[in-house]
């Protein structure tokens, strides 16, 4: 459940980065007026997201912390990760398991 509403939160940010790129790039325009009016339905979902009492507050300050962080940083290292070879693509994902299994991670140049 858990990564469903973080995904969602994520998705949701998103969503409100490219509502507010379409008023930048038609300013004084229909898409500047229908980004807003997107972006403001974006803000309200989430508020009342945080708002609710029925997730426990730990889901709730993840969610606030998904909502601050650069959403646009996980599809830029899905792409980078697709160029690497699968060798590395495995020791990337082993890094990955260990990091969420709370280990400690040290990298050394070789």
């Amino acid at each position: 459940m858990q990564s469903n509403i973080i995904s969602a939160i994520h998705h949701l940010k998103m969503a409100k980065e490219h509502f507010q790129d379409l008023q930048r790039e038609m300013p004084n325009s229909f898409g500047e007026k229908i980004g807003k009016k997107y972006e403001q339905k974006v803000d309200w979902i989430y508020t009342d997201f945080i708002s609710c009492h029925l997730f426990p507050k730990e889901v709730r300050e993840g969610c606030r912390k998904e909502w601050k962080s650069d959403v646009f940083a996980i599809p830029a290292i899905a792409e980078k990760i697709a160029l690497l070879q699968p060798e590395f693509r495995e020791l990337i994902e082993s890094v990955i398991d260990a990091k969420l299994n709370g280990e400690e991670i040290l990298i050394q140049d070789i």
